[in-house]
C-alpha cells in the first residue's frame, strides 16, 4: 500500500475586523455609576456591572417590593449618575498636550470622541491640538463641531474664540506667513 499523503493545511479565515465593531459597541456606552449626596460624590465611581449585579441580588434576596422601597427611598437621598470614560480620556489628552506630546493628545481626544460623539470638550481640545500640529483644516472642523455642540456654553464660546484666531494665524505646517 502506498503511504497516505497528508492533506494540505487549511488557511484560516480572516478574522472579522474588531476595531469597527468595538468602536460601535463603545460609542456612548456608560461604564460606571457615580453616587452623589447633595451634589458631591459619595464613593469612587463603581463599575456599572457591579451595580447591576447588586440590584439583581437585591431582587433575589429580598423580593421586588423591598427592592422598590429601597430604590425609591435611596433616590430621595442619593443622586445616581451614569458615567462614561470619555472625560477621563479628555483629561489624559490635556495632560499629554501640556507635556508636549501632541500626537498622543490627539489620540486621546479621538478616543474620547469615539466613546461620546457629542462631547464638546473633546472636540474643542482636539481642535486646539490639531492647530498646534499645523492641521488647520482638521482644527477648523473639530472647533466648528465643538461650537455646534455647545453654542451658548463655555465650550462653544471658547471654540469660537480659537476659530477666530485660526483664521488670522499663519499656517504653521507649511511655514506660510
Amino acid at each position: 500500500m502506498a503511504p497516505r499523503k497528508k492533506p494540505a493545511p487549511r488557511k484560516k479565515a480572516a478574522a472579522p475586523k474588531r476595531p469597527a465593531a468595538s468602536r460601535r459597541a463603545n460609542t456612548g456606552r456608560y461604564t460606571k455609576v457615580r453616587f452623589k449626596f447633595r451634589g458631591k460624590p459619595l464613593l469612587p465611581d463603581l463599575p456599572l456591572a457591579a451595580v447591576v449585579a447588586a440590584e439583581g441580588l437585591t431582587f433575589y434576596w429580598t423580593g421586588i417590593l423591598r427592592a422598590l422601597l429601597v430604590n425609591v427611598a435611596g433616590r430621595s437621598v442619593l443622586d445616581v449618575e451614569l458615567v462614561n470614560d470619555s472625560e477621563q480620556h479628555v483629561q489624559k489628552g490635556k495632560e499629554e498636550l501640556l507635556t508636549g506630546e501632541i500626537d498622543r493628545a490627539i489620540s486621546e481626544f479621538r478616543i474620547a470622541i469615539a466613546k461620546q460623539r457629542d462631547n464638546a470638550s473633546a472636540h474643542l481640545n482636539l481642535g486646539v491640538a490639531l492647530k498646534l500640529k499645523g492641521d488647520k483644516a482638521g482644527a477648523k472642523a473639530a472647533l466648528e463641531k465643538a461650537r455646534g455642540l455647545d453654542p451658548e456654553g463655555a465650550m462653544g464660546k471658547e471654540a469660537e474664540r480659537v476659530l477666530q484666531g485660526l483664521g488670522s494665524a499663519p499656517d504653521i505646517g507649511t511655514g506660510g506667513f
